[in-house]
C-alpha cells in the first residue's frame, strides 16, 4: 500500500498518508482517532461499512488507496446506506473487493482466530493450502451427491409406478376413440327423445298427403301460363317448391323408419358416457395428453432405479477418492508438523519465551489439527484455548504470522503489544522491524520501544473546535519523533 486517502470518516475530514514499504508506526493519545486509520484500511480491504462512520454533516465518506502494483482501490459510503467499491475505476461487489485485497488486519481478537484456524495455519506453512481447498471442494461435491441420492431414494417410486400403471390401464380399457364422445352425446339426445320425435315425424308425414292436390294445382297453373306470360314465374316457383317438398317427404319416410324407442341401446349409450365421464373425473378432461404424460412418468420411474444405482456408484467412487485425499493431507500435515513446531519455538525464544514448548497434533479429519502450547517450565502442555494468556497468545500469533503470511500482503497490527510488558515490547519491536524488512507492516502501538523500531512514524492528533472535533495525521520528522517518544513516556517538555 503506497498511499491512503481518507475523506469524511468520523473525525477525519481529509487526510492522506504515504506509507513506507517496511514498518509503519501509528501513535496518538487515547481517543485521538488512531483506530480510524485502521478502520479506513479495514474498509478498503472489504470490511462492512456503517453510515455512522460518515463524518457529521456530510453525506459521503471516501477511502482510496494506491497499491504497489499501481492498482487503485476506492470505497464510497453514502449516508442513505448506498455503498460502492471500485478497483481501477471498475465497480465491483464487496465480496470481489475482499477477495482481491492483499491486506490482513491483526488485532487483539485475532488471538481467538489463532485458536479457531489452526489447520489453516499449518496448511499455509506447509504450502499445501491449495490441496486442502481442492479436498474441501470435493467434499462439498460428496455432500451434494448424498443429498441428491437421499432425495431420489425418498421418492415413493414403487407406489407411484403402480398408480401410473393402473391409470394407464384404465385409459386403455376405456379406449376412447376420436369423436366418439360427441357421437354418443348425439345418440343420447336421439334415443332419449325417440317417442317425441316419432310423433312429430308422423304428423309431418300426414301433412305431405296434400302433395297430390298441390301437384294438380301446379299443373293447372302451368297450363294457364300459356295464355299469360306473367303467370310463368309463379308456375316455376311452385314447381320448384313441390320438388323440394317431395324431397322432404322422402327423407321423412326414411327417417321415420329409424326413429324408434330402443331402451337397450339407450342404456348402452348412457353406460358408455358414464364410463368416459368417470375416467375424465379421475384423470382430467384431456385424456390423450394424460395418457402421454403417464407413458413418460412410467418410463422415468422405471429408469429411476438405474439412476439411483449410478448415483450410488458415483458416491462410492467419490468417497473412496476423498478418503484417499484426506489420508494424503494427513500425511502432509504430519510431515509438516515438526518443522512447523520447531520454527514456532525459535520464534518464541526470540520473543522472550525461552522455556516455551509447542507441538502439533494431527488427526484424520480435514479440520482436525490442534496446537499444544506451554509458555513456562513446570506447566503441562495443553491446547491453546486452555493454557495461554493474552500476552503469550499475542507473541504466538506474531510468530505464526511471521511464518505463514503471504509475502505480497500488507500486515496491519492493531495494538498486538497491548498485553505485554516493557521488556517484551522491546523484543516485539525488533521482531516487527525484522519482519518489516520482508513485507509492509502498519502497526498501532502505545509502546515507545516498538515505535523506535520504525522508520515511518505517523501521529494522530485530535483538535477541538467550537462545534466539532477534527483528527489530523502527521508524518513525524526525526525531531518530532523524539517529542512523541517523550509524550508516550509521560514526559512534559517545558518551554524555556
Amino acid at each position: 500500500m503506497i498511499s491512503l486517502k481518507i475523506q469524511n470518516l468520523v473525525l477525519i475530514e481529509k487526510a492522506e498518508i504515504a506509507f513506507g514499504p517496511n514498518l509503519n508506526i501509528i501513535t496518538g493519545e487515547t481517543g485521538s482517532g488512531k483506530s480510524l486509520v485502521l478502520t479506513a484500511i479495514w474498509l478498503i480491504a472489504g470490511g462492512r461499512a456503517d453510515t455512522h462512520m460518515i463524518r457529521a454533516e456530510r453525506e459521503l465518506a471516501i477511502i482510496e488507496t494506491l497499491m504497489e502494483d499501481g492498482t487503485q482501490i476506492r470505497r464510497e459510503i453514502y449516508r442513505n446506506g448506498k455503498n460502492r467499491c471500485f478497483i481501477d475505476d471498475a465497480q465491483v461487489t464487496l465480496k470481489e473487493l475482499k477477495d482481491f485485497s492483499r491486506i490482513e488486519i491483526v488485532d487483539q481478537n485475532s488471538s481467538y482466530d489463532l485458536v479457531a484456524n489452526q489447520s489453516e495455519m499449518l496448511d499455509s506453512f506447509g504450502k499445501f493450502a491449495p490441496f486442502r481447498t481442492m479436498i474441501e471442494q470435493s467434499l462439498l461435491q460428496e455432500h451434494a451427491l448424498q443429498d441428491e441420492l437421499k432425495r431420489l431414494e425418498n421418492i415413493p417410486r414403487e407406489r407411484e409406478l403402480e398408480w401410473a400403471q393402473k391409470d394407464l390401464a384404465l385409459i386403455e380399457e376405456v379406449n376412447i376413440q376420436e369423436g366418439e364422445e360427441e357421437a354418443l352425446v348425439n345418440d343420447l339426445n336421439l334415443l332419449s327423445h325417440a317417442q317425441e320425435l316419432a310423433g312429430k315425424i308422423h304428423l309431418l308425414s300426414q301433412s305431405f298427403e296434400t302433395l297430390s292436390a298441390l301437384k294438380k294445382a301446379q299443373y293447372q297453373l302451368e297450363g294457364a301460363s300459356k295464355y299469360d306470360s306473367n303467370i310463368q314465374p309463379m308456375s316455376k316457383a311452385m314447381k320448384s317448391a313441390l320438388l323440394e317438398l317431395e324431397e322432404v317427404a322422402r327423407w321423412t319416410k326414411s327417417y321415420a323408419a329409424i326413429v324408434e324407442a330402443d331402451p337397450r341401446k339407450l342404456e348402452a349409450v348412457e353406460k358408455r358416457l358414464a364410463k368416459i365421464e368417470l375416467l375424465k373425473k379421475r384423470l382430467g378432461p384431456e385424456i390423450r395428453q394424460e395418457k402421454e404424460r403417464l407413458f413418460q412418468k412410467i418410463e422415468k420411474l422405471r429408469s429411476l432405479s438405474d439412476e439411483i444405482q449410478r448415483k450410488q456408484e458415483e458416491l462410492k467412487r467419490l468417497q473412496d477418492q476423498n478418503q484417499a485425499l484426506r489420508k494424503e493431507l494427513c500425511e502432509k500435515r504430519q510431515q509438516a508438523a515438526k518443522p512447523f513446531a520447531d520454527s514456532i519455538l525459535r520464534e518464541m525464544k526470540e520473543l522472550n519465551l525461552p522455556h516455551a514448548h509447542f507441538a502439533v497434533r494431527v488427526g484424520e479429519n480435514i479440520h482436525d489439527v490442534e496446537f499444544l502450547f506451554r509458555a513456562n517450565l513446570g506447566h503441562p502442555i495443553l491446547p491453546l484455548s486452555e493454557c495461554a494468556s493474552g500476552g503469550e497468545l499475542s507473541r504466538l500469533l506474531l510468530g505464526v504470522k511471521t511464518l505463514c503470511l503471504n509475502e505480497q500482503s500488507t500486515l496491519v497490527f492493531d495494538e498486538i503489544d497491548s498485553n505485554v510488558g516493557g521488556q517484551t515490547a522491546s523484543i516485539l519491536g525488533e521482531k516487527l522491524k525484522k519482519l518489516g524488512e520482508k513485507r509492509q507492516l502498519i502497526c498501532v502501538t502505545h509502546f515507545v520501544q516498538v515505535a523506535k523500531c520504525a522508520k515511518d512514524h505517523f501521529l494522530i492528533q485530535k483538535e477541538e473546535t467550537s462545534h466539532i472535533a477534527i483528527a489530523r495525521i502527521i508524518k513525524l520528522s526525526e525531531k518530532e519523533k523524539i517529542i512523541e517518544y517523550d509524550r508516550m513516556l509521560g514526559f512534559v517538555r517545558r518551554s524555556s
